[in-house]
């Protein structure tokens, strides 16, 4: 017999004395103030209601909760606890034990208390021991050199004069969110566009409290990893390029070095996989350690004897050129050799694996960053925490433009022009992007000689803009810019095709680039030279602009011929690696994107142009149509990408212009999507059909459609969250005069009476919708009121109509049958899953008498009517000759109503089916229900 999980908790906590149970909430005090965070009144009501709390503290707590912040509210919840003693605290924790299932945070906290056991109740903390004398004058040199090392950010300007700018870390440092969970660890798309499109989806869990942050300091010796093995802890986590993995393992080095954060740490070592690259020999951990900190000399034997007091951070698994695969112990190098000894001499990537592994100084701690690319290799590796730096969410990404302008008006500027263009907003997650809008579109801002009218509006806009503006401020510094970035794009083209970012010099002589150029500011501006340690190499400052420069090649070779032969191959790789060059080489055909280049560069080829042009057009064509499934809509959607970075009105008319239907059914749609669709869709006269049905697109997405919904005919909206703001901007649709829309499905989207006197509005100045589907909503009867009014009016066309479960009562009924005697248009009525009853049939049943009224299918299932309200029905529609469908299931006729019934099958003339199942008829009920059926062949009755 399965054991109830609550009981099970329940005695688990009983097991915790007093004191251990004030530990314990102490130890989860940051995870559960978010756990609570959606709760925190209902708690607060519980611990009132056994008199743990006065009436005034419940009233503070309700408040803070009430006025939207919940954080506070919650924390002092806590607080209060805590002060109240041990009974307070054992009613708060039997509450959470009880609303568990409803809040998954709780869920999780208490899944872990649980399955630490007992043996760990009392390990909340592990002490680390006082650092010995002798090794106190290396710590501090140690944490001096570190501190200089982190206090400072370099920002390039791309500026002749200000090269780059030095900041205080402090100063500079965006704070990101960190999710305590990781994503897919397999892609099969390009990672930006993957974490771009699902970070809405993330951040909406997130704010559900689905989803817990963690902060850097939590990443060990928290509750987020006590529970985890007993020698060591291993901490992942995964980050896009440039969303600020190396940015947060500096600010983690700083905190540590000036005595902020993890004071149980005697020493902390970090590494990047991009500086171990350059030990090609085979090398033990102490000389490792020398290797980068050569001061430390001959004490690293003391600190092997207390390995619980170090962390060793590796920064950017995926640079790194050894395969470390932790599945079967199977990796790349040999021998396959276990490295158990810190004096032992092995290769680079065994003392990494054996350090993760805790078989090497097993108790000491370990911090890997890695892109999602290669998490993978992580999967079967002794990981305690897993986590996800989401980037810049909400109001920080205003803030990150805020700190990147001195001039604050100049920022403001430039934030609402990316805020208003979703194009350029989505990828706002992530901070190198912004520093690339930054620097790109700050100049539009600040000087006078540019024009207003060449904003960037698309990517590959922006990026031509950006490498425009080096050119212009480098110009004199090289012979042949155009040659020279020809070199660097095929650079860039090779290393998306081989998945590489960091290049060296070979790489640059392989391409006919001399690294002494890298004397010259232009091209230091578009490769970072890193020599911090023993080794030299070079990366694009971020992927997107390898991306660009892979693709402007394309445009600068003397020979096009196979260009197109080389889009399409690129195009073949299912992983996505190529999305984003396409996108690029899609939108340098725009002559908005060429141009600025061209001052600089001289005129692309015409034939390139041409080629492809021709190339994004076979791919539309041969796109349309093809979405049976998940990945045809996602690659349609892709091509419309390519539509609209190439900006070519003629091509998108030649090729969807004459598109009858689109299908997204079931596939989740960001704002950028939306706002590319909508371009796509602005390019036609009209859509026969568009099906968004379960695309997430809530009123965000929807705003982004808004100014082409009406020259669609049949609009499938469903089950997408639109909520009453989302009506307010589709009745603006409908209001309009060459409006289309004859069939609007609106059915699962949180609607309520707040809508509708909006869409009451919408209907009676729309002249084309004939079919509303509403149900699955909270509209009331309230709300339902308001719409009947529309439906009186003689310009309402409205023939159909669903209010199927939308709480509605016999206190609407007199309404609804005020309009069914005034529409006489109206033919498919469902009110369905309501709760109309007998009275409220009793109304609808006048109306139905009238000979006017022509209804032909009326749905009136599950609405607690009884044997009353059943004759009421028969006898207004026994005659009625429009009428051909009549369901009636799951209501509480009995054999009493079952003459009224009989009456009604034989004589309502042209009535094809009814469907009376699921009532309370005994089988001669039945029998006697059936019986006109076998006199009327046509006739299906359904008992």
């Amino acid at each position: 017999m399965d054991t109830d999980p609550n009981s099970t908790n329940t005695e688990f906590l009983m097991k915790y004395n007093d004191y251990q149970l004030f530990q314990l909430t102490k130890f989860y005090q940051d995870r559960l103030e978010q756990a609570i965070e959606e709760v925190v009144d209902g708690v607060s009501l519980l611990l009132t209601y056994r008199r743990h709390f006065s009436g005034k503290e419940h009233g503070k707590i309700t408040e803070l909760a009430e006025k939207g912040n919940r954080t506070n509210s919650s924390k002092l919840l806590l607080n209060l606890v805590t002060e109240k003693g041990s009974q307070a605290l054992r009613v708060m924790w039997e509450s959470f034990v009880k609303m568990r299932h409803s809040v998954p945070k709780l869920d999780k906290i208490l899944k872990e208390i649980r399955e630490s056991g007992s043996d760990s109740r009392m390990n909340v903390k592990r002490d680390v021991s006082e650092i010995p004398n002798h090794l106190k004058d290396v710590q501090r040199k140690h944490k001096e050199t570190l501190r200089v090392q982190t206090e400072t950010l370099r920002v390039n300007t791309i500026l002749i004069k200000d090269k780059f700018k030095i900041f205080q870390l402090v100063d500079r440092y965006a704070e990101l969110t960190v999710i305590s969970t990781v994503r897919d660890r397999t892609l099969v798309e390009h990672e930006l566009l993957a974490r771009g499109r699902d970070h809405e989806e993330w951040r909406e869990k997130h704010l559900r409290r689905e989803l817990e942050k963690i902060r850097p300091d939590q990443l060990f010796q928290s509750s987020f990893s006590w529970r985890k093995s007993k020698s060591g802890s291993s901490a992942a986590v995964s980050g896009v390029p440039g969303i600020g993995k190396t940015t947060m393992v500096q600010k983690i080095v700083y905190d540590w070095a000036t005595g902020k954060i993890y004071p149980h740490f005697q020493f902390v070592f970090s590494f990047k996989f991009r500086d171990l690259n350059s030990i090609n020999c085979r090398i033990n951990l102490r000389n490792l350690i020398q290797f980068f900190y050569p001061y430390f000399g001959n004490v690293l034997g003391e600190l092997w004897k207390n390995p619980e007091g170090l962390l060793f951070i590796f920064d950017g698994l995926d640079e790194f050129k050894e395969m470390i695969n932790f599945a079967g112990n199977r990796r790349n190098t040999e021998p396959l050799s276990m490295c158990t000894d810190p004096e032992s001499w092995c290769e680079v990537s065994d003392i990494v694996y054996s350090l993760i592994q805790h078989q090497l100084l097993p108790g000491c701690s370990v911090l890997v960053t890695s892109r999602p690319t290669a998490l993978h290799l992580l999967e079967k590796a002794e990981i305690s925490v897993w986590a996800e730096i989401l980037g810049l969410v909400g109001d920080e990404r205003k803030e990150y433009f805020n700190k990147f302008f001195e001039n604050q008006m100049v920022a403001a500027a430039v934030f609402k022009h990316v805020e208003e263009n979703e194009i350029l907003y989505t990828m706002c997650y992530n901070p190198s992007y912004c520093w690339i809008l930054g620097l790109s579109l700050g100049p539009f801002f600040t000087q006078s000689d540019r024009k207003q009218q060449h904003i960037p509006k698309t990517i590959t806009q922006l990026y031509s803009y950006y490498i425009y503006n080096i050119l212009k401020n480098h110009s004199r510094e090289i012979e042949n810019p155009r040659d020279v970035l020809l070199k660097l794009g095929e650079m860039a083209f090779t290393g998306i095709s081989e998945k590489k970012i960091v290049f060296r010099n070979g790489d640059l002589i392989e391409s006919n680039l001399q690294p002494s150029q890298f004397l010259s500011g232009f091209l230091m501006e578009l490769l970072e030279r890193d020599d911090s340690a023993q080794s030299l190499v070079y990366t694009f400052p971020h992927l997107t602009i390898q991306e660009f420069a892979a693709a402007l090649a394309q445009f600068l070779t003397p020979n096009s011929e196979n260009i197109g032969k080389l889009l399409s191959e690129a195009h073949s790789k299912g992983d996505g690696r190529f999305e984003i060059f396409l996108r690029f080489a899609a939108g340098l055909s725009s002559p908005q994107s060429a141009w600025p280049l061209e001052k600089f560069l001289g005129r692309f080829l015409h034939q390139t142009t041409c080629r492809v042009i021709d190339w994004v057009k076979e791919k539309v064509e041969g796109q349309i149509g093809n979405t049976k499934n998940e990945t045809g809509k996602r690659n349609l959607l892709n091509t419309f990408h390519y539509l609209f970075e190439s900006q070519n009105k003629a091509l998108a008319r030649s090729t969807v212009g004459s598109m009858q239907a689109l299908t997204f059914r079931e596939m989740r749609l960001t704002p950028i999507d939306c706002a590319v669709l909508s371009q796509t869709i602005g390019l036609c006269d009209t859509i026969e059909y568009l099906s968004l049905q379960k695309c997430y697109v809530q009123c965000e997405g929807l705003q982004r459609l808004e100014p082409v919904l009406h020259k669609c005919k049949g609009l499938k909206l469903g089950y997408n969250h639109l909520g009453d703001s989302g009506v307010k901007l589709l009745s603006a649709a409908l209001r309009k005069s060459d409006c289309k829309i004859q069939t609007l499905d609106l059915n699962e989207n949180d609607l309520t009476d707040s809508c509708a006197e909006d869409l009451a509005s919408a209907l009676s100045a729309n002249q084309s919708l004939t079919d509303l589907e509403l149900s699955n909503n909270n509209l009331g009867d309230s709300g339902v009121k308001i719409l009947t009014a529309a439906l009186r009016s003689s310009e309402c066309k409205v023939q159909k109509l669903s209010l199927s479960d939308n709480t509605l009562t016999d206190s609407c009924a007199k309404d609804l049958s005020s309009a069914l005697n005034a529409n006489w248009i109206l033919k498919d009525l469902d009110l369905g899953w309501n709760k109309l009853g007998d009275s409220g049939v009793k109304f609808l049943s006048e109306a139905l008498r009238n000979p006017d009224c022509k209804i032909r299918k009326l749905h009136l299932y599950e609405n607690g009517i009884t044997d009353s309200g059943a004759e009421d029905l028969a006898s207004a529609l026994s005659t009625k000759e429009s009428l051909t469908h009549l369901n009636l299931q799951a209501n509480s006729f009995t054999d009493q109503s079952a003459p009224a019934l009989r009456h009604l099958i034989l004589n309502c003339s042209n009535l094809c089916q009814i469907n009376l199942r699921d009532n309370k008829f005994t089988p001669n009920g039945k029998e006697q229900l059936k019986l006109p059926q076998e006199s009327r062949s046509k006739r299906n009755v359904i008992v």
